[in-house]
């Protein structure tokens, strides 16, 4: 039998998120809801509120409709917050992207999900701007910031009353999509992914339930375009949380944001736990205020955990999930080891399936992890292939991650069998850098892993199979920097080859190249 939750289960409100949202924004409207780490700006839920009517307002001036998509490129900031909310005021979809993508990448994205507006900071303004002669749906790009003749984020709100604010907006939460982030799913390319204002608010209504999501106050510096990231920021919304949001994370900023702010709850990926586990300054700064920390988007170490518990006589819990499930998909309790992702949250169901068989596997048995539940995705976005591969005809969606549960139904993740690669949280995906490295005119083939790091979570490592015996290994490092992100170069190294190992129908096969490099660590 499919593990059940033990919570109870929680009503899901069959509304749009800007519906959902607004109700808070006025029950705390005159507390503050957002402070701007790096300017100490501090933002009510009124304004926000206010702010929205009027965003959305100069949005549907500009012919801002039901169904069409708007893009953000933008790093974390209040206005970026009330971006997403006004375009869903209007009933538009709104694609999210990493503004430290390279040109290359961006159009990848945007000529896949063809918005009609883009958002983006002045970093990312040029390289938008040349993806919009080559996506001809883009109309407008507007900046959160300013540059000198391009229309921002502040003068669309400047100039404008409210009085066009979308009242009417016919919204199926069940059907209609909000956001549209990209991943790369169990294999392959990114793909977007189909997420309704039902899979969001299910996730957002599930937190209220959480032990783990208690606070009244939070620091994330998680960035807005990542679902994780996403969903405390309208966790902390609808929660009417003090929502210290910040851009990077910095560690002697850090210490002093939860010092000055009294933060309760802290946010993160394991790097930046390792980081403060480290650090001399632990012994520096006040951080009594902190009630719970959480871990996402990769595995934590267990002794990282163990010592910053001890160390703050703080509870620091990890979860589990993926974009396709909004992320969440598990709860910690008092009784959660370290290396337990938790327990299933409510509404939804686990089980673990046999690899090879199917058959569903009792306790402690490895198998693969399924997800059932409101928080999963309608699909993936103009790819009806990879969705059925994904979800299954009794809707179950297969994770691609293999773990276990114990007899206190506890799951653990032990292995994956999708091919991403999770450096520091982010998302790396092989058959990206391996269309890159294939480029190349000196490469004839190329195969691309992630091998395990401390620090890191993983590291992606390239075989190379040369075509032009000068190739060079900095010749491939420099050729990645021009083309693709910092977090997606080749940290794990390159190894050159006579022949990429493949399976009988042409499948690079990773887990034996995984193992090799294994091996030649020890």
């Amino acid at each position: 039998m499919p593990l059940i939750s033990r919570f109870p289960e929680v009503v899901i409100p069959q509304v749009s998120l800007t519906d959902y949202i607004f109700k808070s924004l006025y029950q705390h409207y005159n507390r503050i809801a957002i402070v701007d780490a790096p300017t100490a700006r501090e933002i009510t839920f009124g304004e926000i509120a206010n702010t929205t009517v009027k965003c959305a307002s100069a949005l549907a001036r500009r012919g801002l409709k039901k169904g069409d998509i708007v893009a953000t490129c933008a790093s974390n900031s209040p206005e970026y917050v009330i971006v997403l909310l006004a375009a869903a005021a209007c009933g538009a979809t709104i694609t999210t992207c990493n503004p430290m993508y390279t040109e290359h990448e961006i159009k990848h994205q945007f000529q896949h999900s063809e918005p009609k507006m883009a958002f983006v900071i002045p970093g990312a303004y040029e390289s938008v701007k040349n993806v919009a002669a080559v996506v001809p749906s883009l109309e407008k790009i507007y900046t959160i910031g300013k540059i000198a003749g391009v229309e921002s984020f502040d003068d669309l709100i400047s100039n404008d009353n409210g009085s066009a604010f979308p009242r009417n907006v016919q919204i199926d939460p069940c059907e209609d999509i909000l956001f549209l982030p990209y991943s790369s799913g169990t294999t392959g390319l990114p793909k977007g992914v189909m997420l309704t204002h039902h899979n969001f608010i299910s996730c957002i209504t599930m937190c209220k339930i959480n032990p783990g999501f208690n606070s009244d106050s939070i620091y994330s510096v998680l960035p807005l375009f990542h679902i994780y990231g996403l969903l405390v920021a309208f966790v902390a919304l609808d929660q009417g949380l003090k929502h210290v949001l910040d851009v990077r994370f910095n560690l002697e900023n850090w210490f002093q944001c939860i010092e000055k702010y009294k933060v309760t709850r802290f946010s993160s990926v394991p790097p930046m736990l390792l980081a403060i586990a480290k650090s001399p300054l632990l012994e520096k700064y006040d951080l009594s205020s902190l009630l719970t920390i959480s871990s996402g988007a990769a595995p934590l170490p267990r002794e990282v955990a163990s010592i910053l518990a001890s160390k703050l006589n703080c509870p620091v819990s990890q979860g589990w999930g993926l974009t396709e499930c909004v992320p969440i998909t598990m709860a910690n309790l008092q009784i959660t080891p370290y290396n337990s992702v938790g327990s299933v949250c409510a509404n939804t169901k686990i089980k673990v399936i046999d690899i090879e068989t199917g058959a569903e596997l009792g306790a402690y048995k490895n198998g693969e992890l399924c997800v059932k539940g409101p928080q999963i995705m309608k699909g993936y976005f103009k790819n009806p292939t990879a969705t059925t591969r994904t979800i299954d005809s009794d809707g179950w969606l297969h994770t691609g991650d293999i773990g276990y549960y114990d007899d206190n139904e506890m799951i653990f993740i032990i292995d994956r069998l999708k091919e991403l690669i999770k450096y520091k949280g982010f998302q790396v995906a092989p058959a990206e850098l391996e269309e890159v490295l294939v480029a190349h005119p000196k490469i004839a083939d190329a195969a691309v892993v992630g091998i395990p790091d401390f620090q890191a979570g993983e590291l992606a490592k390239a075989y190379v199979v040369p075509k032009d015996p000068s190739l060079t290994k900095d010749e491939i490092h420099k050729f990645i920097a021009g083309q693709l992100s910092k977090y997606k170069h080749l940290y794990g190294g390159i190894e050159f080859r006579d022949y990429i190992a493949k399976s009988a129908t042409g499948k690079i096969l990773r887990r034996v190249l995984r193992e090799e490099a294994k091996k030649s660590k020890l």
